[in-house]
């Protein structure tokens, strides 16, 4: 009768943390994911993920109000200017994000741009890119009231994902520190 013992050696991942917390520090190397090209990064921390966030949902809600605001202070007389601001900011939070969106395809909103981020592809750490921006920030600035509820979560390296939040500085530290691909 012969026992399976599982392998224990550790994976290519792994050796790379433990290379690498010693030029990046522990905390750091412990978010060092590979895209599906086998390309190093270091993941951003969700403090990080809902700051930028936060501060995309704030800035496109804020228009959408401030339309819904503009449009009851200029609308005539005779219409109806509660119904039109309601129906105005409505709409303004679903095609907002889109064009917030396609100002931003090179994955970096100002969101992003604060909080030291980039969204990318998992599959190769490219940018997202203006066809997907426009989708990507609507459920940015739409989902962050899911996340607000804490009706959204699990581990961010998740199969299923397609894009991800990079730590930019970090992921720069670590290609200087010489990690690029795995082995």
């Amino acid at each position: 009768m012969s026992t399976h013992e599982p392998d224990r050696r550790p994976r290519p991942v792994q050796l790379v943390r433990e290379h690498a917390s010693e030029a990046l520090g522990r905390g750091v190397a412990g978010r060092i994911r590979a895209f599906g090209d086998r390309t190093l990064y270091v993941e951003a921390t969700w403090g990080a993920v809902i700051l930028a966030w936060l501060v995309d949902f704030l800035l496109v809600t804020g228009l959408a109000i401030g339309a819904g605001v503009a449009y009851y202070t200029s609308a005539p007389a005779t219409s109806d200017p509660a119904a039109g601001a309601a129906v105005t900011t409505l709409a303004s939070l679903v095609v907002l994000p889109f064009l917030y969106g396609w100002c931003y395809g090179n994955g970096r909103g100002l969101g992003a741009l604060l909080s030291g981020t980039r969204l990318v592809r998992v599959k190769d750490g490219s940018r997202v890119g203006l066809a997907k921006a426009g989708w990507a920030m609507l459920l940015r600035t739409l989902g962050f009231v899911i996340i607000a509820l804490g009706a959204l979560g699990g581990d961010s390296t998740d199969a299923n994902q397609v894009r991800v939040s990079i730590d930019v500085r970090a992921t720069e530290r670590l290609r200087a520190a010489g990690y690029h691909r795995l082995p």
